[in-house]
């Protein structure tokens, strides 16, 4: 097939290259060195034949140190090349790993990984031309192109041919949990399709399990401040697993080199989540109480870990150190970074979680039912072990399709271990009170004589009793609440309304909209915003915003809505620490109306937000700046447009988020629009009139389609 792409080259007339050419020379000595290669090295060649992801086993790679990215196609030709690598040094300064692939795949798109590769270029040479890809570093060049899903590499060799792949590899700094063999020189193959979907899968996952985790956790923090009890344990262990996952996915997706980012943090969390789970042990147990002796073991583990979390903290600040470049000193050991490494964390925990496997078997053994559900969890996880088993031979190894069913199970495995250690606190505490009921019981059947006063006692406990129950009622209540006891409520007479409507509809239980008023003198202030995402993350926009809205409140005026947006983007830059060039995926949309009923004077700011008046039968519409606050690092002051009205009692305000306007519908599945807002607006004689409208028309809208965004739509007037 080569030598016929090569006559057809040469007989062309239409070929641009002259054999007189230096390219074209050049090209021929390519593909001929590419054929001698491919038969020298024939029983080398790696076979795609299935598009599902394939480890390219160590035996078909050849290495080649001591070159960088710049080099050329005729210095990797002419090299010296080695079954594996020599020198340790090689995957800091980056090396060249060469393949032969023979591509059996109806698919030319091929999709390559190799393992922790943080600065990459591949050369492919096949028999129509010679591809380079762009040199790609890890958080410096796009994370997503047309070519790259992060470290993931694209390449092109045509179906039924056999190509050189020349991969470069670099890993700066070193990660210390890799190793030089089976760890750093894995490389993964199989159609780009597949590949794409696969990191893709890896990248989502996460995220699936971060949001079960961290709700859990919530959950058990709101039954300690109830219940007290082991909770906190329980729910610290859960948040420390989630800040581990989100500084781990942070440190993936966009390469923050943050305190706990990177191969650094591991030692951290980890010591830290055993520090959580070896007091809940103890504690749960009462091995303080029944195990006096066994006691010291774990106060040393408690001891230990703490010590270990902090030394740890200390030195991640020298990161990255000598060890992370100087890999002729420090050989790679795959033990990670920090004094205390990840074997010296690890064999504690196991000789404290085997202790309390026995002593919760035995403690069941005698009774204790709160024993019995953490035996439960501690089996859990080990379910895992069958289910991959099943899933190996179902799906024929150890493929994506195999990762993307046993990752999630053990997920779910290992959260459901949690949700038992909740039953295990549970029941504890019902033990507790099966105690004191039987406590109860002998002793009123020993204090006869006193029975009128065990009468009063008892009746007094049951109103102490009825009181906490009524407290936890009232708690469980208030926590459902959170995010709606940041936001004001707004009487329109205090503010300066005549006549005020507005309504807040977060998509989920918390949102990402949010409203503020503040009265300052002759002038008040009301801010609609729109910040980013929905749920967790914008609920906790909405607490940030909010906050630094009272800070600006309290150091300025309220009659210039410009300087209010302008201040509140540069102290957003400030909070998420931006500087010059700075991004981040946190901002928001926001429109802000300034006015004082002294001087009948309204004023607008908007930054991608819009203000609509209504004039008799006109409605007139206030543009603001097309720029959101946020997101990125920007200089200060910022000229957003101010729009200055008087205070008409013929006229009225409206001020909504894009929730309402996006929402689909209809028998098309169309967004609603602004002109069917305003259709209704136009159509009303007053603010509750228009509200009213609006919300019944978009009900009737939205029909059975699901809510698309959180909702927030506010109208006034003045006399």
């Amino acid at each position: 097939m080569i030598v016929i792409s090569f006559l057809q080259l040469v007989n062309s007339k239409s070929n641009i290259y002259s054999l007189k050419s230096t390219k074209f020379r050049i090209f021929i000595i390519l593909n001929i060195a590419l054929i001698f290669s491919i038969k020298i090295h024939a029983n080398d060649v790696f076979i795609l034949n299935q598009e599902s992801l394939h480890t390219i086993p160590s035996s078909y790679l050849q290495f080649l140190e001591g070159f960088d990215e710049n080099t050329k196609i005729d210095e990797l030709e002419k090299a010296n090349w080695r079954p594996k690598i020599i020198n340790a040094q090689s995957i800091y300064d980056g090396y060249w790993v060469k393949i032969v692939l023979q591509n059996n795949l109806v698919t030319e798109d091929i999709g390559l990984y190799h393992n922790e590769n943080r600065e990459k270029k591949v050369i492919v040479v096949n028999s129509a031309e010679i591809l380079e890809t762009k040199f790609w570093k890890w958080s410096v060049d796009s994370s997503i192109g047309d070519n790259n899903f992060f470290d993931h590499i694209k390449i092109r060799v045509p179906s039924g041919e056999t190509a050189i792949v020349y991969d470069f590899f670099r890993s700066r700094p070193f990660d210390r949990h890799m190793g030089l063999e089976n760890g750093l020189d894995r490389i993964m193959i199989g159609s780009w399709q597949e590949l794409r979907t696969s990191a893709l899968i890896s990248l989502v996952g996460p995220f699936a399990f971060f949001t079960p985790a961290f709700m859990l956790g919530l959950y058990f923090l709101f039954m300690f401040f109830v219940a007290k009890g082991n909770y906190i344990w329980v729910s610290l262990s859960l948040f420390q697993i989630c800040a581990f996952i989100f500084f781990g996915m942070i440190s993936k997706t966009i390469g923050l080199n943050s305190l706990f980012a990177n191969e650094k943090g591991v030692p951290i969390f980890i010591g830290g989540l055993f520090l959580f789970l070896t007091i809940f042990f103890q504690r749960s147990l009462r091995i303080h109480i029944d195990y006096p002796k066994l006691n010291y073991l774990f106060i040393f583990g408690i001891i230990f870990y703490f010590f270990s979390v902090i030394t740890n903290l200390f030195y991640s600040f020298g990161w990255p150190n000598s060890e992370n470049i100087d890999l002729i000193s420090y050989p790679p050991d795959r033990q990670g970074n920090g004094i205390f490494k990840i074997r010296e964390i690890f064999i504690p925990f196991v000789v404290l979680l085997l202790s309390s496997i026995l002593i919760s078997f035995l403690s069941w053994r005698h009774g204790r039912s709160a024993s019995g559900y953490l035996l439960l969890s501690f089996l859990l996880p080990f379910l895992s072990v069958p289910v991959a088993a099943i899933a190996y031979f179902f799906f024929q190894g150890f493929n994506w399709y195999f990762w993307a069913f046993a990752a999630p199970t053990a997920g779910f495995l290992f959260l459901s271990m949690f949700v038992s250690f909740g039953f295990s606190v549970a029941a504890e505490v019902n033990e507790l009170k099966q105690v004191n009921l039987e406590n109860q019981i002998r002793l009123n059947s020993e204090l006869e004589s006193k029975v009128r006063e065990r009468t009063q006692d008892l009746e007094n406990a049951s109103l102490e009793l009825s009181k906490a129950n009524n407290l936890i009622t009232d708690s469980i209540q208030s926590a459902s609440a959170i995010q709606s006891a940041i936001l004001p409520s707004i009487e329109p007479s205090h503010y300066g309304f005549s006549e005020l409507v507005y309504i807040w509809e977060p998509r989920d239980i918390v949102g990402g909209d949010f409203y503020w008023a503040q009265q300052q003198e002759d002038w008040t202030a009301l801010v609609v915003a729109d910040c980013t995402g929905h749920g967790i993350p914008g609920a906790f926009m909405t607490l940030i915003s909010s906050t630094i809205l009272d800070r600006i409140a309290s150091l300025h005026d309220l009659s210039q809505p410009d300087r209010i947006l302008d201040q509140l983007d540069e102290l957003l830059s400030q909070t998420f620490k931006l500087s010059a060039g700075d991004s981040t995926n946190f901002g928001l949309d926001c429109g802000v109306c300034c006015f004082s009923k002294k001087e009948r004077i309204l004023r607008f700011a908007g930054a991608k937000s819009n203000l609509y008046q209504k004039v008799g039968e006109e409605v007139r519409e206030m543009k603001g700046d097309k720029v959101s606050l946020g997101y990125d690092s920007k200089e200060h002051p910022i000229p957003f447009k101010v729009i200055e009205t008087k205070l008409n009692e013929h006229s009225s305000f409206y001020l909504f988020s894009d929730g309402i306007t996006d929402q689909v519908g209809g028998a098309k599945n169309l967004m609603y629009g602004k002109k069917r807002l305003l259709h209704q607006i136009q159509s009303s004689t007053s603010v509750a009139e228009a509200i009213e409208r609006i919300m019944k028309d978009l009900k009737s809208y939205q029909a059975e389609n699901k809510r698309r965004d959180d909702l927030t739509l506010f109208g006034f007037s003045f006399k």
